[in-house]
């Protein structure tokens, strides 16, 4: 879910008064704009009140990452049915993801152009807020009351720093785990239910793993302390950060390094997770578990539809994380995000735009779920629509605890510098070329270290 590679050394206040050229389709890229006074965006910046709804302007600009070509026909067909709603034609511009296209959007802001709304992920929105690139989004969801429970809630509240919300999720999910049942079968083993422990997911793994047939019995993607391994540790009723998110204390919290051990285990110890020789058997453009060549995978569950087509409907199935020893159960939970330019001169038409995609009309009878991994709304989750692919599962299990259980704290002004630093120490637990303790010594020391030079302006 997070990719791209920020930028930390920031400034963190707004220009008073920046140019801005707007981005239009044809070139992909770029035409000539208009000067802009950010005093005059009655939003720019954040904190100011909601501009008055009235006459709109016609058109706004959307700038996306390339998706698939499925997920990109989604989206099309999607906002063309918003501009047949709203009346504001939606210009979309599809650019490749990753570092290039936010290392893109924020020379656009210094030079003071870009478009009017942005893709945004979790480890760039904090960056860009900071600088003043977005506005404050939750004075239009107040003006037009619209109701933020409904959203799930970690979320919603993932998007928001020092009080001011700088994107809206247009997408949503957690972490979970996805299991083979063919290979269950197999063994004859019993899948995982909603209550299962780490202690079963011990007994499991011993009997499914079986790498003489090439088959390995766990696989753990995105393991860092930001996602699976900062979930080991949550569950085994450790702390990862201070409430004010500006101190590690996973290295001196004996629950989070337990966590953190069982997590090395699987890989070191009981080397549970693929051999280099089942990983060198995986096709190309596939993965050891949806070359069926893994039983579990805990990681994000967008990539259900990935895993559906490789294995069949019918070897798949899902549950939450284990539950750790004092019965606490939790995920992350992570999505992506449309943010609104401050230097757009057409926020409130772009507001209209994506305010609507999350009507029932936008999000139910448009081909937008088929473009996303999971809604962001609660009840769009709960549609029919939504839940039919995953009839027989045990999908909703997963789903329960991301809405009641959700966890996502190491999200930080300082996006990716803090996140590689963290984990750098413990990408080397996991190869098993240093002990876990010694990891997270070295990991939370760096990270500290990272943390101590924090402006103060950047605090929550």
């Amino acid at each position: 879910m997070e990719v791209g590679i920020m930028e930390v050394g920031m400034r963190t206040e707004a220009p008073a008064r920046q140019s801005r050229r707007r981005v239009l389709a044809a070139t992909a890229m770029q035409s000539a704009g208009m000067m802009v006074a950010l005093a005059a965006c009655g939003l720019g910046g954040g904190g100011q009140e909601a501009p008055a709804a009235g006459a709109q302007p016609k058109e706004i600009t959307l700038i996306k990452t390339q998706g698939t070509d499925v997920g990109e026909r989604a989206w099309q067909a999607t906002f063309d049915a918003a501009t047949a709603a709203t009346k504001v034609k939606v210009n979309l511009i599809r650019e490749p993801s990753g570092s290039s296209f936010w290392d893109k959007r924020q020379a656009e802001f210094a030079a003071g152009s870009g478009p009017d709304v942005t893709y945004n992920q979790l480890n760039w929105f904090i960056v860009g807020g900071l600088k003043g690139m977005f506005i404050d989004h939750l004075p239009l969801f107040k003006r037009d009351k619209i109701d933020t429970s409904q959203y799930i809630k970690t979320e919603f509240e993932s998007w928001q720093w020092k009080g001011k919300l700088w994107a809206i999720p247009f997408q949503s999910g957690g972490e979970g785990v996805m299991i083979n049942r063919k290979l269950f079968d197999e063994k004859g083993v019993k899948y995982p239910t909603r209550d299962w422990t780490y202690d079963d997911l011990l007994q499991l793994c011993q009997k499914l793993n079986d790498p003489a047939r090439g088959i390995a019995a766990i696989v753990i993607g995105q393991n860092g302390i930001q996602y699976m391994m900062g979930t080991f540790m949550r569950n085994f009723g450790g702390k990862v950060l201070n409430d004010a998110r500006n101190k590690a204390l996973y290295a001196d919290d004996n629950n989070s390094v337990r966590g953190t051990e069982l997590d090395v285990d699987l890989h070191v110890r009981y080397k549970y997770t693929p051999t280099p020789e089942i990983t060198a058997a995986v096709p190309q453009g596939s993965t050891p578990f949806r070359a069926g060549k893994v039983a579990i995978q805990i990681d994000y569950l967008g990539g259900h539809a990935a895993a559906r087509e490789a294995l069949g409907a019918d070897a798949l199935d899902f549950a939450p994380p284990p539950k750790g020893p004092t019965g606490i159960q939790m995920a992350r939970v992570a999505g992506n995000s449309w943010s609104i330019l401050a230097l757009s001169k057409v926020q409130e038409a772009a507001w209209q735009v994506l305010k609507w995609t999350h009507t029932k009309e936008g999000m139910l009878n448009t081909p937008q779920m088929q473009a996303i991994a999971w809604p962001p709304l609660i009840w769009a989750a709960e549609s029919p629509q939504w839940l039919a692919p995953f009839k027989g599962t045990r999908m909703e299990d997963a789903q329960k605890v991301w809405q009641c259980c959700g966890h996502n704290q190491v999200v930080l002004p300082e996006g990716d510098l803090a996140i590689t630093t963290m984990n750098a120490p413990m990408n080397r637990a996991l190869a098993g070329e240093i002990a876990t303790r010694d990891a997270l010594r070295q990991s939370a020391d760096a990270v500290n270290a990272l943390f101590a030079q924090r402006p103060k302006e950047w605090e929550l």
